[in-house]
């Protein structure tokens, strides 16, 4: 009997010290703490609510658009003009073209003197010249050997300014050359010019969408199509946008509308736009309709995107939520004398790191951490990484 019992406590003993032994020399996981970015984000559709002035023709006839879509623009610009009498397509387009360029020229910086610089300028010419005859532009060729003869010459000071007026005077001698009357299309408030005038102006206000409900979403026609070249008298045909405020609306879902609150702060990316987002602020959050699981939710921006003033219909990505941090197994997460935080291993040892944790994902059962240590520490070090063992 008593060789039985000293036999059992012999295994024990034994059992105790080989899973003992293997416990302490057991390596401890760990892991490098990578840096990554979470955002909490819906994808839906959108539409851009704008505050829009629109502008009719002012009689029968062929419309000569001045500027670009999406140009800023003064008030009392002059927008467009409508020729009245015989006046053939091709010529509104080579008008358009020649005023294309002349814009071109306005905006850049490239000047030809003359003096010290004459050779440096030659030398650009040359680069434009190989550029026009890699992109087969024949016509540019020709035009840049005039500047170059122009400078060796001394004929002009300044070819940009050169090339301006002739452009210029070109334009008036096919003005001039117009046997039609025209009428004249002037700005009445600062902002972005805009063809796209899609029937919407009217309805689609910043006023009226603060009072949407979902039926009324629903309601929104279809944008019309866009004006041709010839309008009759009466018809819409271009508008200037307020491009310092302007608001984005959607619709989601009851469960998501339910987390947002009016002063919430989001960031918005467009899907026809890749790389533009802008800040937003939420402005109204319609009431939940009981014959449907969805809300209107409209967002005011106050900072000008580039091209988001000419959509009116979009695909749209909400960021709710970014946080930046640390991503580790919920597992890492130690609570030591009351306070949260991560066992970290450093070229020193093993230290216990108190850490906020900002987002736990429950589905992979993973947090992210604060970058930032609540203690006197400051960051991980690129030679430190978190403990995410069992010890």
């Amino acid at each position: 009997m008593k060789k039985s019992v000293y036999f059992i406590l012999l295994c024990l003993m034994m059992f105790c010290t080989f899973y003992g032994i293997r416990y302490i020399r057991r390596p401890e996981k760990s892991q490098p703490a990578v840096s990554e970015i979470y955002e909490n984000k819906v994808i839906t559709s959108a539409y851009i609510v704008k505050t829009e002035q629109v502008y009719n023709a002012p009689a029968d006839g062929r419309i000569y658009h001045y500027l670009g879509e999406g140009t800023k623009v003064k008030k009392n610009n002059i927008l467009m003009t409508v020729y009245t009498g015989d006046v053939s397509e091709q010529t509104l387009a080579e008008l358009n073209s020649i005023n294309q360029k002349i814009i071109e020229l306005q905006n850049s910086g490239t000047s030809y003197s003359l003096g010290s610089n004459s050779q440096e300028n030659i030398d650009i010419i040359k680069g434009n010249i190989i550029k026009a005859a890699n992109g087969n532009e024949l016509g540019n060729i020709e035009n840049y050997k005039l500047q170059i003869n122009s400078i060796v010459t001394g004929s002009i000071q300044d070819m940009r300014k050169s090339d301006i007026s002739a452009l210029e005077s070109k334009k008036q001698s096919i003005e001039l050359g117009l046997q039609s009357a025209k009428s004249d299309i002037y700005s009445q408030m600062a902002g972005v010019y805009s063809k796209n005038v899609d029937g919407l102006e009217e309805t689609l206000t910043p006023r009226a969408v603060m009072e949407y409900k979902v039926e009324d979403y629903d309601r929104i026609k279809q944008p019309i199509e866009k004006p041709q070249s010839a309008v009759t008298s009466g018809q819409p045909v271009c508008k200037v946008v307020n491009n310092q405020t302007w608001y984005v609306m959607t619709v989601v879902k009851t469960d998501i509308a339910a987390k947002l609150s009016k002063g919430q702060k989001v960031t918005v990316r467009f899907s026809q736009l890749p790389g533009i987002e802008t800040k937003g602020t939420i402005e109204y959050i319609s009431k939940e309709d009981r014959n449907t699981d969805k809300n209107v939710v409209v967002i005011k921006c106050e900072q000008y995107k580039e091209g988001v003033l000419s959509l009116r219909q979009t695909g749209v990505e909400l960021v709710i939520e970014s946080y930046e941090g640390y991503r580790v197994p919920i597992s890492a997460i130690r609570i030591i004398d009351g306070k949260k935080g991560v066992m970290v291993r450093t070229e020193a040892g093993n230290c216990f790191r108190k850490c906020k944790v900002l987002y736990t994902d429950m589905l992979d059962q993973t947090v992210i951490i604060s970058k930032d240590f609540d203690d006197n520490k400051g960051q991980l070090m690129e030679s430190d990484s978190i403990i995410i063992g069992e010890k």
